[in-house]
């Protein structure tokens, strides 16, 4: 018999305002999320400075559950380490 295996991903999520970021934060932390609000780093450019990384996020589908949640968005990444560096992928 085969584990289950279960997929974690870090997401990074970039908004037009400050505004709209702490109102998503909110809605992530209601469906028992943690998101942390960060400055966003220098490979993305946000609009308001600031964004929201979702760290081991088992959400496969985000952009569909950013959408039923109502959150608005600019976009959102992939982050992944690899050899010590993070790298962005930009999903939408």
């Amino acid at each position: 018999m085969k584990d289950s295996v279960s997929i974690s991903i870090d997401y990074i999520i970039t908004f037009n305002s400050s505004h709209q970021a702490l109102k998503a934060e909110s809605k992530l932390k209601k469906a028992a999320l943690i998101p942390k609000l960060i400055t966003s780093p220098r490979a993305i450019s946000s609009q308001c400075g600031f964004c929201i990384a979702l760290e081991n996020c088992g959400w496969p589908d985000m952009a569909s559950q950013l959408e039923q949640l109502n959150v608005e968005y600019t976009h959102f990444y992939t982050r992944q380490l690899i050899d010590g560096v993070k790298h962005y992928e930009k999903q939408d």
